[in-house]
């Protein structure tokens, strides 16, 4: 890809993303413009990993992508504010207020990972609890 010759190769941060109810996915953080340019699709992004956690975001799209998603739009206090299951390639998603875009692929993690209103707390790999 063009994009990845001109700009290299980007590091992604990786945190665990745990629901209430003790559900746990490990995630990259796109929290630049060109990690959320290349998005989950990216295979630096999804290698590895259960999901991606976009933000700021507040809408999402599948172009480019060959395999379905189950999306979490997040509020700026983590809670579950819409899920999109099972988003298949070339589809787009806004959600108004969201802060957060949680992507998982689809059949990865259990779904529902969250119910709407649940709070979901985020760990940086390095305060990860060694179990």
């Amino acid at each position: 890809m063009v994009v990845n010759r001109i700009l290299g190769k980007t590091q992604y941060r990786k945190s665990m993303v745990e629901s209430e109810g003790g559900r746990r996915a490990i995630v990259s953080i796109a929290d630049t413009w060109l990690k959320r340019y290349r998005g989950f699709k990216s295979k630096h992004a999804a290698s590895a990993v259960d999901g991606i956690l976009i933000y700021p975001c507040s809408s999402i799209h599948t172009i480019g992508m060959d395999f379905d998603i189950d999306v979490y739009f997040l509020d700026k206090d983590f809670r579950v504010v819409r899920r999109c299951p099972s988003v298949g390639p070339r589809q787009c998603r806004f959600i108004f207020g969201a802060r957060y875009a949680l992507e998982l692929k689809s059949g990865q993690a259990a779904f529902p990972f969250a119910s709407i209103g649940e709070k979901l707390s985020v760990r940086d790999e390095r305060c990860w609890d060694v179990q």
